[in-house]
């Protein structure tokens, strides 16, 4: 399933690292953390912390950044995916805690106004035996496409051009409160010209967990 044939599509996480899981329990109310995703001279995907304007972030947490671009990696890079141009993403992590016997609905951030081109709900974790299901829509709340219940380590990755709303909610089992932590990612075009390929960056590969960093391309 693909999002330029369907316009969502379900896909994995694969191992949260602890630093992102770490990050749920000890911020309970983060900041955005924004990553520029370029396609590279060496054909990969590489991402960089940046501000909301696209400059570089230097007070970014960087193994915090490393670690969810891991996971973005992932979930979002895929054929689909038109590698001639940069992506913006803005990135919130959304803890909700639902009590026992009850179903909640998860209040998720949006995105900034204009340009949002894909929109990604992944569960990185959740504990206490609950379940959480998502709802996508086309063109109005009466015109359902997908409903699912993502388990931990997988999520939706959805065409914000074809699902013109969605909704999520946590059902906690009786015997107790149940909590699920969410990815919430909002892919945009960042503002202004697009470099040409061969002006991208070639990647250099430093330690195990650690950033990627770049230097100017050769070719």
């Amino acid at each position: 399933m693909s999002p330029r044939e369907h316009g969502f599509a379900l896909v994995g996480l694969g191992p949260v690292p602890g630093v992102v899981a770490a990050a749920f329990r000890d911020h309970p109310r983060p900041r955005a953390l924004w990553l520029r995703m370029s396609w590279t001279a060496d054909d990969d995907w590489l991402f960089r912390p940046v501000t909301p304007y696209g400059a570089p972030d230097e007070g970014a947490d960087r193994g915090l950044a490393a670690g969810v671009s891991a996971l973005l990696r992932r979930a979002l890079c895929g054929p689909w995916l038109d590698v001639h141009a940069d992506r913006l993403i803005e990135l919130h992590r959304v803890r909700t805690v639902a009590p026992a016997g009850e179903t909640v609905p998860v209040r998720l951030p949006g995105p900034v106004p204009g340009g949002c081109e894909f929109g990604l709900v992944a569960v990185a974790g959740r504990t206490g035996g609950g379940t959480g299901r998502s709802r996508l829509y086309g063109t109005g709340p009466e015109v359902p496409l997908l409903e699912a219940e993502p388990a931990p380590g997988q999520g939706l990755l959805f065409d914000r051009r074809v699902v013109a709303y969605d909704g999520h909610e946590l059902r906690a089992g009786p015997d107790g409160p149940a909590v699920q932590d969410l990815l919430v990612a909002h892919v945009l075009r960042p503002a202004g010209p697009q470099p040409a390929l061969r002006l991208r960056p070639m990647l250099v590969r430093g330690p195990a967990g650690t950033l990627l960093t770049t230097r100017p391309a050769l070719r």
